[in-house]
C-alpha cells in the first residue's frame, strides 16, 4: 500500500482545514482521551499553524471571544510557495472549532508519552497509536498548546500534518531549520557514484603504462527520484463566463468612453464646467479616466498565468481632465475579485502622475486570481477649499483562466473482515473514497454540485440459498451502464442524513463508501465496482472535472478465502491498495 493512498485514513481526511471537531472540554488540562481539546481554554491572539505533507500551511489565529464564549478565529492557508489562497474570518463554539485530527471509532488506541522541541520550547506530548488492516495511524496531543492541542498527525510511520509554529501569551515558537524536520522527509539525494581512485601498485621497474583514459566529462548532478505528491491543480482551465451585470457595464462605459474621448478631442479649452450665478462663479473638474483596451491584457491562459512573476497583468491607461492641472491631484487602481455575483476588493494601488504633457506609464500590477479580475481607477482632487472629491474612472476586467480544482488529493481506505460462523464463513469489507480539494477562485460553492455515477456488477452463486432469499437478492440487480447514485447541491452535502460534500471557505471535502457482504455459501463471488465523480457548475452544461475509485474482488472456492485481496484503484494514485481479509 502507497503511502499517497493512505493519506486520507480518518484520522487525516479534513487535515487540509481540519474540517474535523471534537468536543471541547473546559478544564485546563482538556482529557484528549475522551475527545477535549483546548479551544475554550485559548485567549485573544494565540495562534497555530500547520504544515501539511502534501506541502500546503494552514494557519488559525484567535481574534475575539464572545461573552457566549463563542471564538472568532482568521482561518488562513499558504501554498507550498507561500502565497495566500484563502484568508478568511470564522466564529465557531470551542467545541465546533477545527482540529487537526480525531481519534478512530471502534479500533484500539494506545496512549505513551513523548517529547516535540519548537524553538526554545519542548512540548511534553500524551501520543495515541493505532493499527488498521495493513495501516497505523498515530496522533500528539499537548496540553500547552492553543487552538485546540494538536501537535501532529501520523500515518505509516510519517507525518502527515505537523506543527511549525504556534504563539500563546505573547510569545511565539517556530519550528527552526536547525531543528529535525517532521517526517515525512525528501528522500536523500543520491550521491554519484565516487570515481574509483588509483591504488598505488608497487612498479619495481618502469612498464608500459596503459592508454591514459580521457578525463571524464561532467556530468548533470544525479536528481532523486521524484517522491509521489498530490496533484496541485485538476480538469481542464476554464474561462468564467462574465456575469450580466458587468457585460452590462461594460456595454454602458463603452459608450461613455466614446462620448468623453469626443468631449476632450473636441474641447480646446482649459477651463471644466463653469457655472455662474448672481456673481458667484465655480468651475467643477471633467475628468476622463479610462484604461486603453487594446494595450492591455484582457484574457490570460492558465499556464501564462503561472509563468508570471507576481501573477501580474499588464495595463495601460489614460486620464485627461479639464482644467489639464488639478491642484493635489492622485491617481489609484482598485483591484477587485468576482465570485459568481459577489465582488471583494483586494488591494489598492498608487500610481505616480506625470507632470503636465507627459504620457501616463503602463503599468504592471501584481496578485492577479483565478478567474475575473476587475482594475478601477479612482482620481482624486483638492478643491479651492481644500475638500477633497474622488472621481471613480471606467474599469477593465481581466479573465484569468485555471482548472476548477487545486490541491485536488484522492484517497482510498479499506476495511476486509472474515467471521467464522458454525462451518460457514462470513465476508464483510469496506471501501472508504475520500476526496478533498480547493474549488477555483472564481467560481462559488453554492453554484456547485456533486454528480457520483458507478457502474458494475456483482456476482455469486445463489443456488444454496433458500427461494425467498435468492428471489429478493434477484431484486436488486443492477442494471448495465453508468447509473446515478446521487447528485448533492454543495450548499447541502447531505445523503441519507450522512455528509457526503463539506465546505470550509474554499476547500471541499467528499466522502463516499461502498459495502460488500456475502458468505462462503455463495461462492463463487465477484464484486467490480467504478465510481465517477463530478464537479458541476450551474452555468455549465458539462462537467469541469471529474475522477474516479474502482473496487475489484474476486474469490472462487473457499479454500481462497484466506488468500484473497480486495483491490481499489483511485485517479492520481499510482499503486492500487490491496487489503486482505483479516480473520474476525
Amino acid at each position: 500500500m502507497s503511502h499517497l493512498s493512505r493519506l486520507l485514513l480518518p484520522v487525516v481526511a479534513l487535515s487540509l482545514l481540519a474540517l474535523t471537531s471534537i468536543n471541547a472540554g473546559g478544564q485546563d488540562a482538556p482529557d484528549f482521551k475522551t475527545g477535549a481539546n483546548t479551544w475554550a481554554t485559548s485567549k485573544v491572539g494565540d495562534w497555530i499553524e500547520y504544515t501539511l505533507a502534501s506541502g500546503p500551511k494552514v494557519r488559525f489565529t484567535i481574534t475575539g471571544i464572545a461573552e457566549n464564549k463563542d471564538i472568532t478565529y482568521q482561518h488562513t492557508i499558504h501554498n507550498p510557495q507561500g502565497e495566500v489562497v484563502s484568508d478568511n474570518p470564522r466564529t465557531r463554539a470551542p467545541d465546533k472549532a477545527p482540529v487537526q485530527g480525531r481519534l478512530p471509532d471502534n479500533i484500539e488506541v494506545t496512549w505513551s508519552e513523548a517529547s516535540y522541541a519548537i524553538g526554545d520550547a519542548t512540548l511534553e506530548c500524551q501520543v495515541a497509536s493505532w493499527s488498521q488492516a495493513e495501516a497505523t495511524g498515530a496522533i500528539w496531543f499537548c496540553k500547552d498548546l492553543p487552538c485546540g492541542g494538536i501537535v501532529k498527525t501520523v500515518t505509516d510511520s510519517k507525518d502527515s500534518v505537523w506543527l511549525s509554529g504556534f504563539g500563546k501569551d505573547g510569545k511565539e515558537h517556530l519550528l527552526s531549520k536547525a531543528e529535525p524536520q517532521p517526517e515525512p522527509q525528501p528522500e536523500p539525494e543520491p550521491q554519484p557514484e565516487p570515481e574509483p581512485q588509483p591504488q598505488p601498485e608497487p612498479q619495481p621497474e618502469p612498464e608500459p603504462q596503459p592508454e591514459p583514459q580521457p578525463e571524464p566529462q561532467p556530468q548533470p548532478e544525479p536528481q532523486p527520484e521524484p517522491a509521489p505528491a498530490p496533484v496541485r491543480d485538476y480538469g481542464d482551465a476554464i474561462t468564467m463566463v462574465l456575469p450580466e451585470k458587468v457585460r452590462q457595464q461594460m456595454r454602458d462605459q463603452g459608450v461613455a468612453i466614446t462620448r468623453m474621448r469626443v468631449y476632450f478631442e473636441e474641447e480646446t479649452g482649459d477651463s471644466g464646467a463653469v457655472i455662474e450665478f448672481e456673481g458667484m462663479r465655480t468651475e467643477v473638474p471633467v475628468i476622463y479616466a479610462a484604461f486603453v483596451g487594446e494595450e492591455c491584457d484582457k484574457e490570460l491562459s492558465y499556464q501564462t498565468w503561472l509563468a508570471r512573476d507576481g501573477r501580474f497583468v499588464d495595463l495601460r491607461f489614460d486620464v485627461k481632465t479639464r482644467p489639464k492641472v488639478l491642484k493635489g491631484m492622485k491617481v489609484q487602481i482598485v483591484h477587485s475579485h468576482l465570485q459568481g455575483e459577489t465582488e471583494t476588493e483586494l488591494s489598492t494601488f498608487d500610481v505616480t502622475v506625470p507632470e503636465p504633457g507627459e504620457a501616463w506609464d503602463s503599468l504592471r500590477l501584481r496578485g492577479a486570481k483565478p478567474g475575473i479580475n476587475r482594475y478601477t481607477l479612482l482620481v482624486s482632487y483638492t478643491n479651492s477649499q481644500g475638500e477633497t472629491t474622488t472621481h471613480k474612472g471606467f474599469s477593465h476586467w481581466v479573465v484569468v483562466q485555471a482548472p476548477p480544482m487545486f490541491e485536488f488529493l484522492n484517497g482510498v481506505s479499506a476495511r476486509a473482515t472474515r467471521t467464522q460462523a458454525g462451518s460457514n464463513t462470513t465476508l464483510t469489507a469496506d471501501v472508504s473514497m475520500n476526496g478533498s480539494f480547493i474549488l477555483h477562485h472564481g467560481l462559488k460553492a453554492e453554484d456547485c454540485s456533486l454528480r457520483i455515477t458507478r457502474r458494475g456488477k456483482r456476482e455469486m452463486d445463489l443456488s444454496k440459498l433458500p427461494a425467498p432469499l435468492r428471489r429478493a437478492i434477484a431484486k436488486e440487480a443492477v442494471p448495465p451502464g453508468w447509473q446515478e447514485v446521487a447528485r448533492l447541491k454543495f450548499s447541502d452535502g447531505k445523503l441519507a442524513g450522512a455528509t457526503v460534500v463539506a465546505v470550509e471557505d474554499s476547500f471541499v471535502r467528499v466522502s463516499f463508501g461502498h459495502s460488500f457482504a456475502a458468505s462462503a455459501a455463495v461462492l463463487p463471488v465477484t464484486d467490480q465496482w467504478e465510481y465517477r465523480f463530478e464537479l458541476l457548475h450551474k452555468d455549465s452544461a458539462a462537467p469541469l472535472a471529474d475522477w474516479s475509485v474502482s473496487v475489484d474482488l474476486s474469490i472462487a472456492r473457499p479454500e481462497d478465502i484466506t488468500k484473497a485481496k480486495l483491490k481499489v484503484r483511485a485517479t492520481g494514485i499510482e499503486k492500487p491498495l490491496e487489503v486482505a481479509f483479516s480473520k474476525q
